[in-house]
């Protein structure tokens, strides 16, 4: 259990989550004081885990940001834009009515129209709280490109061009509550470029960037065409998944992705609109992912099965592709 006076709840293993966690740090100080003691926890969406229990918001100060929303009157701040970050219109009704009733003790921002929660949090820390972001223009602006994928091609965060992207991949793949514990502050008093450069960041990213170099081959040799989609099945394999956009990389004029991938705890279907392909988007992909269980963005999302339930996993994949055929 984390601890601490405020407790940050973020998105775990993701780079606009970590950078959220960061501002949430810097809004808390200011608004309850410096000297409060901070605990930071990972959030991830999983079979088991499609909300995170109210016992995890056990501070004075409770802040979740960049994931599904959980109504609890210990939350005191709330930042989302996933288009899935309530259940239901009803439900983000009776959430802003509660967060009203508060009288100023609850603060909730949600707009699915931003391309990063640290975005959002950023303007409305501003327009809101009057704080001036100026110094975190530059972290505010990597973590909307990241999560937005604002690039001009998939290489460029493939290949991890800037230090901001090596960071970026190093979230994604260690970005657990003790990470985000020791990384989430030090965004705020340090240039990405000397965060990246750190000893201890470079022991990470160096495995990761060699191993997206394997995943890329494994993504070429099992991807399976089918129309302007590209299907690939990588849920058997103990090949760990390694950039988001490789499936891009190797097939750049497919318009989109679907990915079976298996991690130590679950199996995951990404699907993804690929940016670069030069054909509009068709689909709603979180419309899709959440009617599998799952959920995401219109151009990304992903559904989620136990470790064992490759069968159904292969199933969802293939009636994404039919949707995305149509």
């Amino acid at each position: 259990m984390a601890s601490g006076e405020a407790q940050v709840l973020t998105h775990g293993y993701c780079f606009d989550g970590l950078v959220s966690a960061a501002l949430a740090t810097m809004l808390v100080r200011k608004e309850h004081g410096a000297s409060l003691s901070f605990g930071y926890r990972s959030c991830g969406y999983g079979p088991r885990l499609k909300q995170i229990p109210g016992a995890w918001l056990s501070g004075k100060v409770n802040a979740l940001c960049d994931f599904r929303y959980v109504e609890h009157p210990r939350l005191t701040y709330y930042f989302d834009h996933h288009i899935t970050g309530f259940a239901s219109p009803r439900e983000e009704a009776t959430a802003r009515s509660k967060v009203e009733a508060s009288k100023g003790a609850r603060h909730l921002s949600y707009d699915a129209t931003y391309g990063s929660c640290a975005k959002l949090m950023a303007d409305e820390m501003e327009r809101l709280f009057g704080i001036d972001m100026t110094e975190l223009q530059e972290l505010v602006k990597w973590a909307d490109r990241v999560d937005a994928a604002r690039f001009d091609d998939p290489e460029e965060p493939f290949f991890a061009k800037s230090p901001a992207l090596v960071l970026a991949d190093i979230a994604e793949h260690h970005a657990d509550g003790g990470f985000i514990t020791k990384t989430a502050p030090l965004l705020l008093d340090r240039p990405l470029v000397e965060i990246a450069g750190a000893a201890e960041m470079r022991a990470l990213s160096s495995p990761i960037a060699a191993a997206k170099e394997t995943f890329l081959a494994h993504v070429r040799a099992t991807g399976k065409r089918r129309g302007d989609i590209v299907l690939v099945d990588l849920g058997e394999s103990r090949i760990k998944p390694a950039g988001k956009f490789a499936t891009y990389v190797a097939f750049p004029d497919c318009t989109y992705s679907v990915a079976i991938l298996r991690t130590q705890e679950q199996l995951k279907v990404g699907v993804g609109y690929n940016p670069w392909s030069g054909r509009p988007r068709r689909h709603d992909i979180a419309s899709i992912c959440k009617r599998e269980g799952g959920g995401g963005h219109p151009v990304v999302g992903a559904a989620t099965f136990g470790a064992g339930e490759i069968g159904k996993a292969r199933e969802a994949a293939e009636r994404i592709v039919r949707e995305l055929t149509d």
